[in-house]
C-alpha cells in the first residue's frame, strides 16, 4: 500500500530557499532539483522506512544535491509527513524538534 507524502510549512519554507538560492544561477538547476524532490517522494510513497536518525525521525538523501529529507511515519493513516529539507553540512543540532 502506498503512503500519502505530506510536506509540512517548515520543509515547505527550507524549499523555498533552496530553490530562490539555486534561482540566482540557473533555472535549470532549480528544475533538477525540484525534479529529485519528486522522486524522492516517490521512493518514499512506496517505500518509507529508511534509517533512523533521531528519535522517530528518519531521513533520506537526495541523489546529487546535498541535502536529506527529514520525516516521519504515521503508519496508522499511511502518511508520511516530510520535516524538513536539511542541508547536510549544517549541524545534527538543527534536527527540526
Amino acid at each position: 500500500m502506498e503512503y500519502k507524502v505530506i510536506v509540512s510549512p517548515l520543509a515547505i519554507n527550507d524549499i523555498e530557499k533552496i530553490t530562490d538560492f539555486y534561482e540566482a544561477i540557473t533555472i535549470e538547476i532549480v528544475v533538477r532539483f525540484l525534479d529529485e524532490l519528486e522522486e524522492a517522494y516517490k521512493v518514499l510513497s512506496t517505500n518509507p522506512h529508511f534509517q533512523i536518525k533521531y528519535k522517530s525521525y528518519r531521513s533520506i538523501p537526495l541523489k546529487v544535491f546535498p541535502f536529506i529529507l527529514i520525516y516521519e511515519i504515521d503508519e496508522y493513516n499511511k502518511e508520511i509527513k516530510i520535516l524538513s529539507c536539511f542541508h547536510t553540512s549544517r549541524s545534527t543540532k538543527k534536527y527540526p524538534k
